[in-house]
This record gives structure tokens, sequence and C-alpha cells, in this order.
């Protein structure tokens, strides 16, 4: 085999079940922010018109309560998925190439600013590198909070009866602001670091087709390939 056969050589990263949840929680994320935000804004000519589009407000009540259920079963589907993986496959979750943070991602960060100032080598990152954990900590942890804040506000005459009524208000409070930083976290951050970031500029196709180059691969996450090509 030659050395450009090699570099030419293709791993699955995602699995079809991590890309199928990643484009339906995308596009029933979109969904949230688009009919959230123009029930919350409804005196704004744009919310106005949105609404008209999908056919009033009590349409867009009922798509923005479909989107959390779709988005948050996708959260649930991987839960399961997590819970099959750690007792069933007998997986690690707190492996080198898990998604949850360990103390090797705080060294990379420092690492990874003492490079961007030329002080020190790249960071030798894993599978996942310490911006996309904090990516999906972020959904995770957030959805459960706007979950169960948006049950509160789908529901208010039944959690009146188990707790005081300003607890409806700050869901209410918290539901918004929650939202207002999901949204910048998402469509600001995530798709700056994620595909607009130099080498994989204008997309990063492996979350669509879920395969990465070996190339790709020594170049962004090296230790990964170190675990796939070590010694058992």
């Amino acid at each position: 085999m030659s050395a450009n056969d090699t570099q030419d050589q293709v791993f699955i990263r995602f699995s079809v079940l991590q890309r199928f949840l990643h484009l339906v929680v995308m596009l029933g994320f979109t969904g949230l922010a688009l009919t959230g935000f123009s029930l919350k804004f409804s005196a704004q000519w744009w919310a106005q018109a949105f609404a008209w589009l999908v056919g009033g407000a009590d349409h867009l009540a009922y798509l923005h309560r479909l989107c959390a259920v779709i988005t948050y079963g996708c959260v649930a589907i991987h839960i399961l998925w997590l819970v099959y993986y750690k007792w069933v496959l007998k997986g690690s979750l707190t492996g080198p190439q898990s998604l949850f943070p360990k103390f090797k991602d705080v060294k990379d960060l420092f690492q990874h600013i003492r490079y961007f100032f030329a002080r020190g080598p790249e960071p030798k990152f894993n599978r996942f590198t310490y911006w996309e954990k904090f990516d999906y900590l972020a959904i995770f942890l957030g959805m459960n909070t706007m979950g169960l804040t948006g049950l509160f506000l789908w529901f208010p005459e039944f959690f009146s009866t188990l707790l005081p009524g300003y607890f409806i208000n700050l869901a209410q409070v918290l539901h918004l602001y929650e939202a207002i930083l999901a949204v910048a976290l998402k469509f600001v951050v995530h798709i700056i670091s994620t595909h607009l970031r130099p080498g994989v500029f204008p997309l990063e196709r492996s979350i669509f087709n879920g395969k990465v180059t070996q190339e790709k691969m020594l170049k962004e996450h090296p230790g990964e390939w170190e675990g796939l090509t070590e010694p058992k």
C-alpha cells in the first residue's frame, strides 16, 4: 500500500444514529427558535409575518410544542443509548475518547492558548476537543432546563396546584434567557467553531456523512489515531 493510499483511508466517525439525531435536533432546534421568538415578540412585524405564514398564533404555539417534543425526544433517545452503551456494550463513558470532560481538556485549553501565541505545540486532541465537549454539554444540559421550564409553561394550571404561582413566572424568565443563550451558542459559537474555522470551511461534512480520512484524523485528532493504532 502506498503512502497516498494510506492517507486516503476513510474511517467512520459518526454512526447512522448519531447523524440522524444531529439532523433532527438541528431542524427541531431551528423550529423552536423561530416559533419561540415569534411567540415572545409577537408585537414585532417579523413575528406577525411568520405567524401569518404558518397559519396564525394557535398554529405557531402548536408548532413550537411539536418541535419541543421532537427535539427532546432525541435527547431521550441519546440518554437511552448512553445507558445501552454503558451497561450492554460495556463501553466507557469516561475514557479518553469520550464526550464527557476530563482534566486533560483543561490542559488542552491552556496549551491551545499557548499555541495561538506561538508558545508551544498544538495539543494532541483525542476524539473530541474541549470546545466540542462544551458544545455537547451545553445542549445536553440546556435542553433539560428548557424542557422543565417549558413544561411549566405548557401546563401552568397543573403545576400551580403543586407549587406557588410565582414558579410559573420564574419558568417564563428562565425559559426566555436560556433560549437566548442557546440560540447565541448554537447559531454563533457552534457554527463558527465547527464549520467556519480554517481547515473545514465552509462545512464540516463528517457529521453529515459520518466519515473522516486518516489525514484529517492525524491532523485534528492525533490522540484518537494513537488510541486506534496502539497495541491492545
